[in-house]
This record gives C-alpha cells, structure tokens and sequence, in this order.
C-alpha cells in the first residue's frame, strides 16, 4: 500500500487550461489533447511498503506481536538501509450522539521508533504489545478492541509530502464482564436524584475490578456527566440530577484494561415530568 500527498498541480493546471482554450474556440478537443490528458493518471507508485504481523489476533494473556515487512521500488528491487517509521494505534469508536458527519474513529497513537531495512528490503519490529500503553484511563468510552500498526517510508525531501504506507491490523479478543443493578425510582421528576447501585465482575485472574468507570447516561448529550467507580468489590453508586428533558437511562462500564470488555444495561425508569411549554418549542 502506498500513499503520495504530492499533488502533480503544475501538470493539472495546464491541463485545464488546454481545455479552457479549446471551449473558447468552440471546436471540440482534438485527439492529442484527449493523448494529453490521459497522462494525468497518477503515476506508478516509485515505492511500495508492505507490513505484516506474526498474529492477526491477540487476547487478554497474548498481547505481544512481531511486525515484518518490507520496501521495494516499483521494479520489485529492494530498497536497502530505508529508514521505515512505525505507529501503533488504539481504535475506539466516536461517541457522536449528533450524527455530525465526523470520523468515527478515535485513535491513541504511539510512535513505535525507527527501524532500517536490510539488503533485502526486508524491516522487523519484535514483541510489539497490541494493547494501550498508558496507565491512565482512556478519553474515549467505546473501544474498538482493534490496533492498527502502521509503516512509513519517506524517500526524499520530508517537506515535499512525499510518503508510502503500509498498515495491518491485530484484533483485540476482550474478556467479559457483567453489571447489575438497582435504581432507587422507576419514574422521575425533574429535580429528582436518580441513584444507580450496582457491581461489576469478570472472571478471576484478569486484573483488579477495582476503580472501573460508571456513567450513567440520561440523555444523548449526556454520557459524561454522571460517573462514579467501582471499590476494592466492583461495587459501584451513581447519581444524576434529572432535569425535565432527560429520557434515556443507561448505565454503562469502561474498564482500563483494553482487553476487558464494558458492559451496558438500558434501566427501568422514565421521566413523568410534565413537558412545559419551552420542552415543547425547543
């Protein structure tokens, strides 16, 4: 796979002012400039950069992958001494309660060093951990459960955006986890409190419970403003002041730990709260 972010403008522009001039003589293009604008094509590619990882998956107990691959010039010959750069990155989805036309990918990106290819053009990174490398927890909710490493070789200039890629991805295997509940009210007013308690599990010898995220959604704005987290037991007590345009309720974990999986459960309640005039309008 290969990537060039030059754009051949000087190439574009006078081909479009060929076809300017031949409208404005009102004579259709003659067979040359159709010759000419076929060389518009983008080039071969001079390079290509190929990467691969020794697992397509790994799970909570295997994290550790080795990536190989290689660069080549567009006549197959090796490219030897290449300096390749390489990135892992962490795939979450994009909370995007809006339905903005955004990227639905969020990405925690570490810069994994460079590597040199030898006389084969041939590059190898070893026992590269598909996982997060933060102790912190995330800034996303929802992940993906995805990495996606990615290879660059830059053959020239670095100002002349010049760059070729390669990528392969190594899917996440998460643990399970479980959440219940119970909430103090099934209906709401506005001004209510609505307190959630409840506990997190996942099996035995897959890390602490301990300190998960809870947050407690009550509208599709609102998946970050009640949390709360779970004791030493998983046990865990949320609350959220409900206002009257509130009408989802839904209680949802985010552990730390890449390959524990959050768990969800939509509750019982609903918001009686009279709608006012204002609700109404919007």
């Amino acid at each position: 796979m290969h990537l060039r972010t030059r754009t051949p403008v000087a190439r574009l522009t006078a081909t479009a002012a060929l076809a300017l001039a031949t409208l404005a003589l009102g004579m259709a293009p003659a067979h040359g400039a159709d010759t000419a604008a076929s060389t518009d094509d983008p080039p071969e590619a001079a390079y290509t950069v190929s990467l691969t990882s020794s697992e397509s998956t790994a799970d909570y107990a295997h994290r550790d992958v080795d990536l190989t691959g290689t660069v080549t010039r567009a006549d197959g010959s090796p490219v030897a001494d290449a300096p390749v750069e390489l990135l892992k990155s962490v795939l979450y989805d994009t909370w995007n309660p809006w339905g903005d036309p955004i990227d639905p990918t969020e990405r925690e990106t570490l810069d994994l060093g460079t590597v040199r290819t030898d006389t084969k053009g041939n590059f190898t990174l070893r026992d590269v951990k598909a996982d997060r490398w933060e102790d912190k927890d995330s800034v996303f909710l929802f992940p993906r459960h995805r990495v996606e490493f990615q290879a660059s070789y830059d053959p020239g200039d670095p100002s002349d955006n010049e760059i070729y890629f390669g990528d392969t991805t190594v899917a996440a295997q998460p643990v399970a986890s479980t959440l219940t509940y119970k909430v103090n009210r099934t209906k709401v007013r506005e001004g209510d409190t609505l307190i959630v308690t409840g506990k997190v599990t996942w099996p035995a010898g897959h890390g602490p419970v301990a300190g998960t995220r809870i947050l407690l959604r009550t509208y599709y704005e609102s998946a970050y403003n009640a949390q709360a987290r779970t004791d030493a037991n998983g046990k865990f007590t949320v609350r959220a002041k409900i206002r009257g345009y509130d009408n989802e309720f839904v209680v949802f974990s985010a552990p730390k730990d890449y390959y524990i999986a959050g768990a969800s459960m939509d509750l019982p309640v609903k918001n009686v709260t009279r709608p006012t005039t204002a609700d109404v309008t919007g």
